[in-house]
């Protein structure tokens, strides 16, 4: 007669069973963790990208505003691409001369000089004439420019405009789209990008945009932008 219970076989087998299912059910939770986190990583990468996008065509769309005169002036560029860099170009504030500035002049007098640092650019117009100049240093009430003047300013006919250059470019090195403002330093944008791309029409005012991120399964992301500010409108060819 046998005793009731497992056999040692019976009890091996199903000691073989239960690590079996263990394991498979492991198996399938860790495919199944490495598939959500697959997915998870591509939707904040597209998420990202997007992201991205829209600051980009923010900073286009802003580009030369307040600037329509200097545009027209041909004083600068409002976007620019250079060397893979994408630029946009922007008022940041007015200043206001504390003295007429006279032709051969690199040390230029303002009200205030809060605002303005070493590396930033300044445009002077009066009427239909105008130059740009870099400065070079900034002290207390004054700034030193990077070229003399070449001509002469009156101080309440004169607008001075301080402008905000706005850079993106990709690091190759750490493969992350930057944002750069004036002089200070670069913030990432985009990381894990394949490559970065820019076209500019200047004809049209149309800028091509083409994000590429370094992910599998993560489509290119593509935008167009129009540039509709009054400044370029008055650059428009005839």
């Amino acid at each position: 007669m046998r005793r009731p219970g497992f056999t040692l076989i019976e009890a091996l087998i199903s000691l073989s069973l239960s690590l079996f299912i263990a394991a498979a059910g492991v198996e399938i939770f860790a495919r199944a963790e490495r598939a959500f986190l697959r997915l998870k990583t591509r939707e904040e990468a597209g998420q990202a990208a997007l992201a991205a996008l829209d600051r980009i065509r923010i900073d286009l769309l802003h580009s030369g505003r307040g600037l329509s005169d200097e545009v027209v002036l041909g004083l600068f560029e409002p976007v620019e691409v250079i060397g893979g860099e994408l630029r946009t170009t922007t008022l940041e504030t007015t200043l206001r001369l504390a003295a007429d500035a006279q032709a051969g002049d690199t040390r230029l007098s303002f009200v205030s000089t809060s605002d303005v640092t070493a590396g930033q650019r300044i445009t002077l117009r009066q009427g239909l004439a105008g130059e740009i100049r870099t400065v070079a240093r900034v002290m207390t009430g004054a700034v030193l420019v990077d070229a003399p003047l070449g001509q002469h300013y009156v101080r309440d006919a004169t607008v001075v405009s301080l402008l905000e250059l706005v850079t993106y470019f990709r690091d190759s090195a750490s493969r992350i789209l930057r944002r750069r403002v004036n002089t200070s330093p670069a913030q990432p944008m985009l990381e894990d990008t394949a490559a970065v791309e820019w076209g500019l029409d200047s004809q049209a005012h149309l800028v091509r945009i083409r994000l590429e991120p370094d992910i599998q399964g993560v489509h290119p992301h593509d935008a167009t932008v129009f540039l509709k500010n009054p400044a370029l409108a008055g650059r428009s060819e005839p």
